[in-house]
């Protein structure tokens, strides 16, 4: 993805337009850092309605730049055969983020296939903060433990779930590629 945001970057100087580029890249660089600092004191967002109108703004920038990239690059391999699979067997999928999804889900042909999506920057804290998974526990009515979340980074992911009391998988760890994972799922669905 960062090729296709370099690429994309090249092709705005290459118009006359680097400036505007660079200005728009470094206000996502900055929102990003942001929440950096929110993950290392626990991932509490201090988010005043004047911040929240000022992310919305941000948010339009975020989707001219990223959408595309995403788009480009596509799903890993795999993906899609283990949400089907999962779906195909009632098993409720939610999407658990800390930043905007709906349209990356778009730009990956994934929107409308999950339950519900639940954005950290919306709720008020990202990961590894555990409360977007105690919700998704209250709003589904299931108990914790039987809460599985499907991550790919340990410090933020697995450490918010597990705080949760919720079961987690990482991407790199615990199965090395989509398709693994769907033959782990196969054995014990």
């Amino acid at each position: 993805m960062k090729w296709h945001l370099l690429g994309r970057f090249l092709r705005e100087v290459a118009k006359g337009r680097g400036l505007v580029a660079r200005r728009e890249l470094a206000a996502l660089r900055r929102y990003r850092d942001k929440i950096d600092v929110a993950r290392s004191t626990g991932g509490a967002l201090d988010e005043t309605p004047q911040k929240q109108k000022s992310r919305d703004v941000l948010l339009g920038v975020e989707r001219r730049w990223y959408a595309p990239a995403i788009q480009k690059t596509g799903t890993r391999a795999g993906v899609t055969d283990v949400l089907s699979f999962l779906a195909a067997r009632n098993v409720p999928q939610v999407v658990i983020s800390d930043y905007e999804a709906e349209y990356k889900l778009e730009a990956l042909g994934l929107d409308g296939r999950f339950a519900s999506i639940y954005v950290g920057e919306r709720l008020g804290f990202v990961k590894p903060s555990p409360k977007v998974f105690q919700r998704v526990a209250a709003d589904f009515d299931i108990p914790k433990a039987s809460l599985l979340h499907i991550g790919d980074r340990s410090d933020r992911d697995e450490a918010a779930a597990l705080a949760a009391g919720c079961q987690c998988l990482i991407l790199g760890r615990d199965f090395r590629s989509f398709g693994s994972l769907l033959e782990h799922l196969c054995s014990v669905l």
